[in-house]
């Protein structure tokens, strides 16, 4: 019994040191992709002549461009969500960066959709660098959201350990709820305490037994 419980929790225990990290394969070179995009979106022209880093500035950059307030939230967001989360997921593989990067960049995905929106009744149109950005959080999106909860083999290894623990779990239990029955102790036949009986009826059955002739001697 103990044995299998030990064999449970050190299944527990690996499937959770498992799912601390994430499974990339061919989605990591996508996400390389979207880092450099996402570079490439900071020094590109943004609107007007004002470069992409210049959304990270609320206001009017020194071009004369002016940034709105949900323009700001987006490039701040994409730049924690691909620049700092994403390129640590890459080396790291940690799920939980992966997760907090794929929330930031789906919320800054959509903030860009509403920037065009607002580019195209302004004074300064949207340029190249925009359209750049837009797309480094739209691959980033995109593979997170194949990524971020699918399981790697590790996890899947793990919970069949737990699996398989687990059953035999389930064995142990099914004969201790048998054993374990409303049956008051004193007339459970299983923890009833027969020694002395089953000793007195040894002893009336040796004295019934005829006695061998050399003992009569």
């Amino acid at each position: 019994m103990s044995d299998d419980v030990t064999t449970a929790q050190d299944a527990i225990a690996a499937e959770r040191r498992a799912a601390k990290t994430i499974e990339l394969g061919a989605h990591r070179y996508a996400l390389i992709a979207a880092v450099v995009l996402w570079v490439a979106y900071l020094l590109l022209p943004y609107a007007g002549a004002a470069r992409g880093w210049g959304a990270l500035l609320m206001g009017t950059t020194a071009e004369g461009v002016k940034m709105s307030i949900v323009e700001a939230i987006s490039a701040w967001l994409a730049l924690v969500g691909i620049g700092v989360f994403t390129t640590a997921t890459v080396m790291t593989r940690r799920t939980t960066l992966a997760l907090v990067a794929w929330m930031m960049v789906t919320i800054s995905f959509f903030s860009n959709l509403w920037g065009f929106w607002y580019r195209g009744s302004a004074a300064d149109g949207a340029s190249i660098g925009m359209y750049v950005g837009a797309l480094a959080t739209f691959v980033a999106f995109l593979v997170y959201c194949q990524v971020a909860l699918r399981r790697s083999p590790e996890q899947l290894a793990a919970q069949e350990r737990v699996r398989e623990a687990s059953g035999k779990l389930d064995q142990v239990g099914i004969l201790q709820s048998e054993a374990a029955t409303d049956v008051p102790a004193e007339q459970n036949p299983l923890l009833i305490d027969n020694r002395r009986s089953q000793a007195a009826s040894r002893h009336r059955r040796s004295l019934h037994e005829p006695k061998d002739s050399n003992d009569v001697e």
